[in-house]
């Protein structure tokens, strides 16, 4: 199995191998989402793992990788607000006694799917940036950490036009990872 492709047949029976890549594709994107409800990292931390914990121990089928993207999303918002309960906040919950178990009935908003879609990009992104080759990746991870080609070129000991050319073959391999992602359809 390869690690960027989930086996949907071994999550649903429970095969360890296959939770493990789902918990390295899934987790820090869920974590980041978390984030936007609850009041800090370890918390966010704490709801994904518990949310994890729960659906491995419900033993839910899920169709497909969509099915289980949108499951772990929205158990998650709702792991969130439960929190929100039990801190006394006033917090309402649409159609509280929703079958998870259909994408149709799930009931997100716009905005929820628009977060929940937007997050998904990331761990995507993450995932992909993953595959390139360590120079390539290097100089990606460094740019995102704001760094300027000149700075990159300094720290790696390379020349300037080498470290554009090498970003720009990056990029582009990060395009057409892009390019061959289904969830593009859904935007």
């Amino acid at each position: 199995m390869a690690d960027t492709e989930l086996n949907i047949s071994l999550i649903n029976e429970r095969d360890e191998g296959a939770w493990k890549v789902l918990f390295h594709d899934f987790y820090p994107a869920l974590c980041c989402y978390a984030e936007n409800y609850v009041d800090n990292s370890c918390e966010a931390e704490d709801v994904v793992q518990e949310t994890l914990a729960k659906i491995w121990h419900k033993q839910i089928l899920f169709n497909d990788t969509r099915h289980l993207t949108y499951y772990l999303y929205r158990a998650v918002y709702k792991n969130c607000l439960s929190i929100h309960r039990s801190k006394k906040n006033i917090v309402t919950i649409q159609d509280s006694n929703m079958d998870l178990n259909s994408l149709e009935k799930l009931g997100w908003t716009d905005d929820e799917f628009a977060v929940s879609i937007r997050e998904e990009m990331y761990r995507r992104l993450w995932m992909g940036i993953q595959q390139l080759s360590e120079r390539r990746r290097e100089i990606i991870e460094k740019t995102i950490e704001g760094k300027s080609i000149k700075e990159i070129a300094e720290e790696l000991n390379i020349s300037i036009n080498t470290v554009k050319n090498t970003k720009a073959k990056a990029i582009d391999e990060l395009r057409n990872h892009a390019n061959t992602s289904p969830l593009l359809l859904l935007l």
